[in-house]
């Protein structure tokens, strides 16, 4: 595999372009580069990973003129942690990206939250755009908008080093679904009728007050005014930003459909309410007119295809309803898979497939849990690995699908099963482009140490044995629930903690809104007293702990304990501010219409 014989010469014609010009085209061209993500994709749910049921020929085909990873790890399993530190090459522990236990939410919930990823934090955007590529996002962000006082601007990944944006500034939630306006309402559904009969009772009751006390009529529409305000304040918090499912959950569904249910071009609104049916293909137009306009442009570009698919709730154009053998979720991937299709025929039909780099994940595994309302399954299958999305140990959670394809640069069809992480992204693309390292590309990255590490030897020449010792930590929000040892032959994962599954199963029963999340004493299990140590290399399934007898856990749990005890002393995590209630509640001050 001679593939990279001329990268380090290029890396330093590159460096000294970087510091005389602002124009890295004065080398040789870096690679564009193309980043698809999926959204709570299964690993068992797709071909080339050994699903022969459900139809991905896109994917397949990218694996088989690429290097596909078999241990390839999310740092979280929840949307906007997992995408963070895919971006910036860090655990979001390090930047609070991620609540601690006085609050439920696990993601940012609203276009209007005030919380976001830190502006000193660096991303691969950037990072690319520091060295002169043109950069652009289509599809999910998730990370926070920033929007100012009226919601008049919202910039979003514009603060992060995207030149364009155009998406989902939020996530999908399930009451996005559906043609009808937010205002309009199903007088049968039971969250109707009580909200109506707590209207009525409230208005009787102000009418007798009236009668009684005497008060003048504007003092009872005042009356009336502040506590409808109040209600509405109630169903809201109450049932978006967890701090208790109210009675009117249904209801609330029109409010938060109208504030987040929104298509932005740069940091405009520009569709509101999403209209889902059809919004993949969108999304892959969008795409696809990108490359069509930078196909002869002397800058390299990076393009983030982030893709709606195939989080809840499920959608599809008609013309691809009912085709696949697994229902809506089954439609929801071979949907996906036909839009990546549409990105790869578009770099070739351009003539930018021999020089772009393309990278293929998943955010974080399948949600086990999802059902919709009719009782369907929605919900990803993660092969033989135990749990799913939101489970912070186990391995369903955070195992996902990872491919990298670069012709002429990285061997077609092969396979790494060296354990590899979605925040190794950003080193091993300035790696592979002959680029010069974060630090000095950009100087304010100075002081911020990767988790991430670049994979570009392993991509170029595969599994190399022994392999280089690493250590991942695994995080549930700020806590640390395993920690993974590659040594020698051997993978190691030492838990710290055990998720409470339902009746001997890997989930915690069914309904869109649930999921065996890795905290609170419903679902979890603290064993840092008694730790569990797998060997995954001979246990992949982590079926059989090792016995506490034994000399491997002898070595190995104290070994891991102790550098837990060193890692906590010397990297201080800041105080979330995802666990401040007034900055992830909505903010109507600041809600864009």
């Amino acid at each position: 595999m001679k593939i990279r014989t001329d990268l380090p010469l290029l890396s330093a014609v590159i460096a000294i372009a970087l510091t005389s010009s602002p124009l890295v085209s004065a080398a040789k061209r870096p690679p564009n580069i193309l980043v698809i993500l999926a959204d709570d994709l299964g690993i068992g749910d797709v071909g080339c990973y050994g699903n022969d049921t459900i139809k991905t020929p896109n994917i397949n085909r990218l694996a088989a003129g690429g290097v596909k990873l078999t241990h390839h790890l999310a740092a979280a399993p929840m949307c906007t942690p997992s995408r963070a530190a895919m971006m910036t090459a860090r655990y979001p522990a390090r930047y609070g990206l991620v609540p601690n236990e006085r609050l439920e939410t696990v993601v940012i919930p609203h276009i209007s939250s005030k919380v976001a990823l830190p502006l000193d934090e660096v991303t691969l955007a950037t990072a690319l755009k520091a060295a002169n590529y043109t950069t652009a996002l289509v599809g999910k962000w998730h990370l926070g908008m920033y929007c100012n006082l009226f919601g008049l601007s919202c910039p979003g990944p514009l603060k992060h080093g995207f030149d364009t944006f155009y998406g989902i500034p939020v996530t999908l939630f399930m009451e996005f679904r559906g043609p009808h306006p937010f205002w309009e309402c199903n007088i049968q559904d039971p969250a109707f009728q009580k909200l109506a009969f707590t209207w009525l009772l409230t208005v009787v009751t102000l009418v007798i007050s009236k009668s009684k006390l005497k008060l003048r009529l504007f003092t009872l529409i005042l009356l009336l005014l502040l506590t409808h305000t109040f209600l509405f304040a109630w169903w809201f918090v109450a049932t978006h930003v967890g701090l208790g499912k109210g009675s009117l959950w249904g209801v609330s569904n029109w409010l938060h459909r109208a504030a987040n249910s929104k298509i932005f071009r740069q940091d405009k609104v520009v569709e509101s309410p999403i209209e889902l049916d059809g919004l993949s293909q969108r999304l892959a137009a969008e795409s696809r007119q990108f490359l069509a306009d930078h196909a002869k442009n002397d800058r390299p570009f990076f393009l983030f295809h982030s893709m709606a698919h195939v989080h809840t709730p499920m959608f599809t154009a008609p013309y691809r309803a009912g085709l696949s053998k697994h229902g809506r979720y089954g439609d929801n991937i071979e949907e996906m898979d036909e839009s990546i299709g549409v990105l790869l025929d578009s770099l070739k039909e351009f003539g930018l497939e021999d020089d772009t780099l393309v990278y293929f994940t998943s955010d974080q595994g399948g949600h086990l849990e999802a059902i919709d309302d009719d009782g369907q399954r929605i919900g990803g299958h993660n092969g033989r690995f135990k749990g799913g999305k939101a489970q912070g140990g186990p391995e369903g959670g955070i195992r996902v699908a990872g491919i990298y394809r670069w012709p002429g640069h990285l061997p077609k069809g092969a396979v790494v099963d060296t354990p590899t992480s979605l925040m190794d992204l950003m080193p091993t693309f300035l790696d592979l482009a002959g680029l010069p390292p974060l630090k000095e590309l950009v100087p304010s990255a100075a002081n911020k140490d990767l988790d991430g590490r670049s994979i570009a030897d392993l991509l170029t020449q595969g599994d190399v044995s022994p392999p280089k010792e690493r250590i991942m930590i695994h995080h549930c929000r700020q806590a640390i629930r395993a920690v993974r040892l590659v040594r020698g032959d051997h993978v190691y994962k030492m838990h710290l903690g055990k998720v409470k599954w339902h009746e001997g199963s890997t989930q915690c029963g069914w309904g869109h809104t649930t999921g065996c999340f890795c905290y609170g004493d419903k679902f979890h299990l603290d064993i840092s007293h008694s730790p569990e140590l797998y060997d995954l290399s001979v246990d992949p399934y982590e079926d059989s702990p090792i016995s506490p007898n034994a000399d491997e856990y002898k070595e190995i749990v104290p070994f891991l304990q102790e550098y837990l005890k060193e890692w906590k002393a010397s990297v201080h995590y800041p105080d979330p501010p995802m666990s401040n209630l007034e900055d992830v509640m909505w903010r109507p001050h600041y809600q864009p219409v």
